[in-house]
């Protein structure tokens, strides 16, 4: 059995790890279903039914230069940029597909947490994934697909405390209400039901309820502008992108790092100057810096003058 986490790393390149040792067990859950794989000794493999959003998790170790060679290690990477990678993929939201050799689990999804320790010359780590669900929805030439992580509900969470926490604002609350109005509202009704003489908000939830937390931050932009955009970017050499029509996190993080302002040149110049409706010679003149501030206004941003990442992401929108 081998394990192996594939996905975009903070230069932007597509990055596939194995883990160096395999955990002695790995937790699977999709709501009150669980099914355990026990590693060393393990028995048959069951999954559960349906399309219920799964957490995956385990404990295991990274180990360090003392056991680089030895038959218990998969694939040695030094313990520090193991920790990194997963860090970054933590608190990144980074899209990743996990790939475990020898079960059926080979899915999209998030890390939720992720905790480690140096204990000796090893570094100690847990980590727990959610299930990644994309909606597609088509038209005409562009797509989108609304991006979820699922995530259960545990004593003494409230909507109120999943939006500050997952959106960042406790005021969103909701925005995961309306998310889960279904799932929501069937359980509250059978509280009421009950409970006749307690008053139930509408909004309460409820421990080991699992909701989907629509993050719009996630959103993925598929046309052509986008794949411009990238050819642009990789041939002035922000990053060493995939040209395609797919906006994602390695094209983001790209896009944070240009400010197209007066004197500034490239093939990011004459993508900005084509959208503003500018002499796409790929100079950014005064009068071009004139256009990006009409077109700041007309789309309801900041007016800066300057083509930078809100900016650039809305002319691909």
């Amino acid at each position: 059995m081998d394990i192996y986490i594939t996905g975009i790393n903070a230069s932007g390149v597509n990055q596939k790890i194995t883990l160096p040792v395999v955990p002695e067990s790995i937790s699977y859950s999709a709501e009150a279903r669980f099914a355990e794989y026990e590693v060393i000794n393990k028995g048959q493999v069951q999954m559960p039914d349906g399309k219920n959003l799964f957490d995956l998790s385990w404990e295991g170790f990274f180990p360090g230069e003392a056991l680089r060679g030895s038959r218990l290690v998969r694939a040695w990477t030094d313990p520090n940029v193991l920790d990194d990678i997963f860090k970054y993929w933590g608190e990144s939201g980074t899209p990743l597909n996990v790939c475990i050799t020898g079960t059926n689990i080979n899915a999209d999804v998030y890390i939720a947490e992720y905790t480690s320790a140096h204990e000796g010359l090893h570094l100690q780590y847990e980590v727990g994934f959610k299930e990644r669900e994309e909606i597609v929805v088509a038209a005409q030439n562009m797509k989108k697909s609304k991006v979820g992580i699922s995530v259960k509900v545990k004593k003494g969470d409230t909507l109120q405390k999943l939006a500050r926490k997952y959106l960042g604002d406790r005021k969103k609350y909701k925005k995961i209400y309306k998310a889960n109005k279904k799932l929501i509202d069937k359980r509250n009704k059978k509280e009421r039901k009950k409970n006749p003489g307690k008053k139930i908000s509408k909004y309460t939830i409820y421990k080991d309820q699992v909701l989907v937390i629509p993050t719009g931050d996630t959103e993925v932009i598929q046309n052509d502008r986008v794949e411009e955009l990238k050819r642009a970017i990789k041939k002035d050499g922000y990053a060493n992108l995939t040209v395609n029509k797919k906006l994602n996190a390695a094209t983001k993080a790209a896009m944070k790092k240009i400010s197209i302002r007066t004197g500034r040149k490239g093939q990011v110049v004459k993508f900005v100057q084509k959208m503003v409706g500018t002499k796409q010679d790929g100079t950014c003149k005064v009068k071009d810096t004139a256009a990006i501030k009409t077109y700041q206004r007309k789309k309801g941003l900041k007016v800066t003058g300057v083509a930078d990442y809100k900016t650039l992401l809305k002319m691909v929108s």
